[in-house]
């Protein structure tokens, strides 16, 4: 299945990868002088080292793969539905409390990018998705029960 990826987080990951290489060249030279230093059995710089190479390569590989995704620019529209890549702005009709919903895939949330982050696929995002200004949405999690109408949807910028 194809992950929707934002398009600002396109950008953004791009140049993460452009940071990892760096680390991971940095990282090649501290295995090196490491190595340099003999006995590789008891080398703890030598391991830790290592064991930060796994971890570099795997979120580089990781990272890539998020590229692959749909690039989605809802910035540049307005919506009249929730769908991936809006904010749905809703208020609970009796507290009149303000929740903001910003609706994105797991690479943004992976990557903490914005405040009151859903994933698409969380069960809030599903009582949003095809939602329109105006409609009334009953959330029901728990013992927490309110109502809340959707006073406004954008896309995320």
């Amino acid at each position: 299945m194809e992950v929707p990826i934002l398009r600002s987080t396109h950008k953004i990951l791009t140049e993460k990868i452009g940071d990892l290489k760096k680390d991971i060249d940095g990282n090649s030279k501290d295995i090196g002088e490491a190595a340099a230093l003999g006995d590789l059995k008891e080398n703890s710089a030598y391991h830790a080292a290592k064991e930060r190479q796994v971890l570099l390569l795997e979120k580089m590989q990781r990272f890539k793969s998020y590229l692959k995704g749909r690039v989605i620019d809802a910035s540049t529209t307005k919506p009249e539905k929730v769908l991936f890549g809006t904010q749905a702005t809703v208020v609970d009709v009796k507290s009149k409390v303000v929740h903001i919903f910003n609706l994105v895939g797991p690479v943004e949330y992976e990557l903490d990018l914005m405040p009151d982050m859903v994933t698409f696929a969380a069960p809030v995002a599903k009582l949003l998705m095809g939602k329109k200004v105006g409609e009334v949405v009953e959330f029901k999690f728990g013992s927490n029960h309110w109502s809340g109408e959707i006073t406004e949807i954008k896309g995320i910028e």
